[in-house]
């Protein structure tokens, strides 16, 4: 949006007007550049309207302000062809014969009446009682920043005041009319502060004026109008910030044969800062980024109309403009049904009762739903019953077996509300179905990996594995407790004589109950003729990483070295690199180096030989090391994710308390649909966002958040958050 006032109000400042020429940010004085003073510029913009031409100006600086309101200032133009007569030696004429400067409050009160409240504004921003007693200052830095916040305010007031009103404007000396123009001639027009330069220094402001009649463009129309629905009997209503600075908002609800006016003071644009983000919600925070709006309240089942008054900087008003009609949506769920009571009978049924404290007039039904887990996912077992229902049997109660129910409430708008789940206290004597998909592999170095097809029951607890050496001898549990996953690993005895060994899983539910034995599974077994081992040299490790150097192996037909690690609680070791003998010259030793992340549990390390028929040296060398890594400093994180408007992009907010004079950065770190994190990007001191738009619809990104402090340190990972996209 574009505005004079917005100079000390956070607003921006524009219109369909000429930009200034800029100032450089500094001047050297004239004692041969020994030291540099600041240049406080101005903003000056100009409208032609083919009879006159308006020049608007404000000072950035409440102290130029309040100076030049003292010394005032002048209006230059430069002549134009048609008024440079032969023998002219000077070609600019100042065209006010006194420094413009404000009315005194004596001038304002006989020029203007008592009802004009833009000039009682801006005479109350000069000429006001002072709310600041330097009595209650305490210290000279007080004295100084309370004293500068009351200048920046009566400079807003006044600012604010003479963009409201062209009178206002006049009143403070910050508007100036040149009606002896002609059409079609090109005007350059000089505006410059009469301050000292022992005081301040300012620049002389030119700006390019074509005499012509003012045409209204399309920046400086009213944008179309949005509507939002945000809560149950709230709107927001929104349209794009252009040129325009102030708003006026009317609603109608008969169709616009009558308006009322929802705001008596202009709206404003502005940048929302995070207490924005915090009040208003994220969705209406990221709208006003771009966008001017309003929160309006509303009722159910009436149609609105929406209409917008806005000004510009001249105090000129863009055509009015509608919205479409709007009519908020019911998203109020029902009333809150109570699952009083549920009676099994013979372990057979279970009879529902439930009680909802009113019955609300929308009322569509109830739909009963079922789960296995207290927490969800609940499924529909029922249709809709009808709205007076509140009792209903379920006959299917043990095929379902222990589980829990959930009521659901449903309006004609398909609102709903749910009544907190309660168990069905069944017995569960149903077994599972037997696995299916076994597959297995033994490698060389006597390892079995197997893998199986999950069962589709939802309350199985775990699995449990079974083996013989011989597929007529008794099977024994291989597990010694239930696996959880579908998958197995496991080591053979490897200097057996049989050709194959047996396996088959049984399923186990929350219940305890068995599951018939899955297909059994013939598994070859390989020779068995191990390579050498390799042995460990030499280990070594500092802030960053871990380094080890083994000796190859003396067997000629190695085709891999695999090198292992895994933490003390850890039960199985996690292949972290595999070695070629390409990769290798004669007698060069296998280094392997690696950065792990700071343990306070001790990393074991070891390796294994595979030779070209897939037989093993085994795991050897294994090596214990305590990992500290760099120092880890504790620091206040936190990390908030979510969707942008478009539901295309993640919007990270994140904050971190820590202050230094050393170099640091943060890390964002992401993962996706649970595979391994990795760095998305760095952040510097002092960002706090990032827009994360590589995603896509059906993914679950995960991001958490580190701080790299420079020499050595780090802080802890921040919580991880999620977001799924849609």
């Amino acid at each position: 949006m574009m505005c004079l006032a917005c100079l000390t109000t956070g607003l921006q400042l524009s219109a369909q007007d000429i930009p200034t020429a800029t100032a450089p940010d500094t001047l050297s004085a004239a004692n041969n550049g020994e030291y540099d003073r600041p240049m406080y510029d101005f903003t000056v913009v100009a409208r032609s309207y083919g009879d006159s031409v308006v020049l608007r100006w404000a000072p950035q600086n409440a102290g130029v302000w309040l100076s030049a309101n003292y010394y005032g200032w002048n209006i230059i133009r430069d002549k134009s062809e048609s008024e440079i007569k032969d023998g002219d030696t000077v070609f600019t004429k100042v065209l006010n014969p006194q420094p413009i400067k404000p009315m005194t409050l004596e001038e304002m009160m006989q020029r203007y009446d008592s009802t004009n409240l833009y000039v009682g504004a801006a005479a109350q921003a000069l000429y006001g009682p002072s709310y600041f007693d330097p009595k209650e200052s305490e210290g000279f830095e007080n004295f100084v920043f309370r004293r500068e916040q009351e200048q920046t305010q009566r400079q807003a007031m006044a600012y604010l005041a003479a963009e409201m009103s062209r009178d206002a404007a006049d009143a403070i000396g910050l508007r100036y009319v040149d009606r002896d123009v002609k059409k079609g001639e090109t005007y350059t027009y000089r505006v410059e502060c009469l301050v000292p330069e022992e005081m301040a220094l300012t620049p002389i402001n030119i700006v390019d004026v074509l005499c012509v009649p003012f045409v209204r463009s399309t920046d400086e129309q009213i944008p179309p109008i949005e509507i939002y629905q945000n809560g149950p009997f709230t709107a927001f209503i929104y349209w794009n910030k252009n040129k325009l600075s102030g708003y006026y908002l009317e609603r109608s609800t008969d169709n616009g044969r009558h308006w009322e006016a929802l705001n008596e003071t202009p709206i404003y644009g502005y940048n929302p800062d995070e207490e924005t983000y915090e009040g208003l919600g994220h969705d209406i925070a990221m709208l006003l980024e771009d966008n001017v709006g309003y929160i309006d309240s509303l009722k159910l089942g009436v149609k609105y109309i929406y209409r917008v008054r806005a000004f510009d900087a001249f105090g000129d008003f863009a055509p009015e403009r509608k919205s479409e009609p709007f009519q908020m949506e019911d998203i109020i769920p029902p009333t809150i049904p109570v699952l009083d009571e549920i009676v099994p009978e013979d372990n057979k049924t279970c009879t529902l009762d439930w009680t909802m404290d009113q019955q609300d007039e929308d009322l569509k039904g109830f739909i009963i739903a079922f789960s296995n887990d207290p927490a969800g996912p609940w499924d529909k077992i029922t249709d809709l019953l009808p709205p007076k229902t509140r009792q209903w049997v379920d006959k299917k109660a043990h095929d379902r077996s222990r589980g829990y129910y959930r009521v659901f409430a449903v309006d004609n708008n398909n609102n709903f509300s749910y009544s907190l789940s309660q168990i069905n206290n069944i017995e569960d004597d149903v077994p599972p179905t037997p696995p299916t998909g076994l597959t297995a592999v033994v490698d060389t170095a006597g390892a079995v990996f197997m893998q199986w097809h999950p069962n589709p029951e939802r309350d199985i607890l775990g699995y449990r594995v079974y083996f013989a050496n011989q597929i007529d001898h008794d099977f024994i549990q291989k597990t010694g407790r239930r696996v959880e996953d579908t998958v197995y690993t496991d080591t053979l005895f490897r200097k057996t004589l049989t050709k194959n060994i047996y396996f088959y899983v049984v399923a186990e539910d929350f219940s305890h109950n068995f599951s018939s034995p899955s297909d059994t599974l013939a598994v070859p077994v390989p020779d068995i003729i191990p390579p050498g081992i390799a042995v460990l040299k030499d280990h070594t490790q500092d802030g960053e990483s871990v380094t080890f150097k083994w000796l190859q192996s003396t067997s000629e037909d190695v085709a891999f070295y695999y090198i292992y690690r895994k933490l003390d609680n850890e039960a199985q070791w996690k292949c972290v690199r595999i070695i070629t003998p390409d990769e290798l010259k004669p007698d060069e030793l296998i280094v392997f180096v690696d950065y792990p992340e700071p343990s306070a549990k001790n990393y074991n390390y070891c390796i294994e030989v595979l030779d070209d028929g897939k037989l093993s040296s085994g795991k050897t060398g294994q090596t214990t090391i305590r990992f500290r890594g760099a120092s880890i400093i504790e620091i206040p994180l936190t990390l908030k994710a979510s969707m942008n408007k478009n539901k295309t992009c993640v919007n990270l907010e994140f904050s971190y308390e820590y202050k230094s004079k050393s170099n640091y950065y943060g890390v964002i770190y992401k993962s996706v649909d649970g595979g391994p994190a990795y760095a998305l990007a760095s952040f510097q001191r002092g960002e706090t966002t990032y827009t994360d738009c590589q995603v896509k619809p059906g993914q679950k990104v995960t991001y958490s958040i580190q701080m790299f402090l420079g020499t050595g340190k780090r802080s802890q990972k921040s919580k991880e958050v999620n977001v799924s996209v849609k």
